[in-house]
């Protein structure tokens, strides 16, 4: 659960009243036109005069009783989708009377998340008193989205009318893509690297030599800070070690969808393409030092960053990724034919293993890398294809025959189901 003492974003805004009907309200205000309209014809006066009394005393006592409160708390940097998040709220009773009937909720939400339900009711806070209330979200849905302050509303004393006390300001969530650790067993075989690339601190291998120091960095090691240079540059320090050998892993993810996805919809198998690059990354960032992220066309270095920082960096990029059309091999492979040859696990996830991947994929292979294919879609049509190639009762498109042609990195592509994939079974590689 998530609490906004812990949250270092929390803090508490210039607050504005907010007034409403109820659903019980509005029935109420109906049933006056109507009855209002009847006392034309027939004598209804004193019905309609009850019905107004009432309106009138409880919107007379709920606005001197409305909630003056401070509401503390803010949403987390990241979620994940899929899940349900749990928000913690402190309210905080600033006026001289007693609040009633007080809960919080979200009244705008982008349509990809919803709030599960209102959050406990809290029938009475004295004044100056502090309660914490909790609320639930939960995002459909990957990718970053402004979502408006929480509302904090009374409905006393008749739940006809609702004011409410919400701070002013939107806060930015980054709703990340679902991932689970997977049962995959990769080489992880080491290589030697340049050793005059600039590479940060935390890597693997073996025999670190000191090369000298840089500014620190969040994620560093806090036993490798040079006190000598941080006393002499007023600045923290952290020394810096290059080692021979390491595992940097690339991922390669194809964001090409057969059909241009109007905005809002969700392509099933580009969303478990997604999902599971984000997965492989939190199977292997703990054996591998993930370099690099090639989505489509767009290259994302993480070099410079600690080792600790680079699944998150991974992640949040993942949850901003959208479809593209199509490209050619030339475009990618110009983007890493510089870095391959200091990649050791170069790891695919494709949604059409066809000239553009395959080429990409021997290339990688010829610099030494070793690859992973991991192509999203049905196995069943997949295997349905190999078999009419085998057989020879239909003809097929050239991309069809490059898909089954026989090479021996054909060996290591592994078809996945977008289902299995979205439903987080960790099984799915055996």
């Amino acid at each position: 659960m998530a609490r906004a003492e812990d949250n270092p974003r929390s803090k508490s805004g210039v607050t504005t009243l907010r007034f409403g009907l109820t659903d019980a309200g509005k029935m109420i205000l109906r049933g006056i036109v109507f009855i209002a309209l009847a006392a034309l014809i027939i004598p209804a006066f004193d019905v309609l005069c009850v019905l107004v009394s009432v309106c009138l005393v409880a919107l007379v006592i709920g606005f001197v009783f409305r909630p003056r409160v401070l509401l503390t708390g803010n949403l987390p940097e990241r979620v994940i989708a899929g899940q349900v998040t749990h928000l913690t709220y402190t309210i905080k009773n600033t006026g001289r009377l007693p609040a009633y009937h007080l809960w919080v909720r979200f009244r705008v939400l982008p349509e990809v998340m919803e709030q599960i339900a209102d959050a406990q009711m809290i029938r009475r806070l004295g004044p100056g008193q502090t309660t914490e209330v909790a609320v639930a979200l939960r995002p459909r849905r990957r990718g970053c989205y402004q979502i408006r302050q929480p509302v904090c509303e009374s409905n006393f004393p008749f739940n006809l009318f609702h004011f409410g006390t919400a701070c002013r300001g939107e806060e930015d969530l980054i709703v990340l893509p679902a991932f689970s650790l997977l049962d995959v067993s990769l080489p992880y075989v080491s290589r030697h690297v340049n050793v005059s690339s600039i590479r940060p601190a935390g890597r693997m291998g073996t025999s670190p030599e000191y090369i000298g120091n840089r500014p620190f960095q969040p994620g560093d090691s806090p036993r490798r800070i040079d006190v000598r240079a941080w006393a002499r540059l007023s600045v923290p320090a952290t020394k810096e070690y290059d080692d021979d050998l390491d595992n940097y892993a690339a991922l390669i993810l194809d964001t090409r969808v057969s059909r241009p996805a109007s905005k809002g919809e969700q392509v099933k198998e580009f969303e478990a393409a997604v999902s599971l690059c984000a997965s492989m990354a939190y199977t292997i960032h703990r054996d591998c030092l993930i370099d690099l992220l090639l989505a489509g066309t767009d290259l994302h270095l993480f070099t410079s960053l600690p080792r600790t920082m680079r699944l998150d960096r991974v992640h949040e990029t993942l949850a901003a990724v959208e479809a593209s059309g199509d490209y050619a091999a030339e475009q990618i492979g110009s983007l890493l034919e510089d870095r391959l040859g200091e990649i050791s696990e170069a790891i695919f996830v494709v949604l059409h293993w066809d000239h553009t991947y395959q080429q990409l994929a021997e290339q990688a292979e010829q610099a030494g890398c070793h690859c992973t294919v991991l192509v999203v879609g049905d196995p069943d049509r997949q295997e349905s294809k190999k078999v009419r190639m085998e057989e020879g009762r239909n003809a097929l498109s050239p991309s069809d025959l490059l898909t089954f042609s026989p090479s021996p990195l054909l060996a290591g592509v592994r078809f996945v189901s977008a289902d299995d994939i979205l439903a987080g079974q960790r099984s799915l590689l055996c």
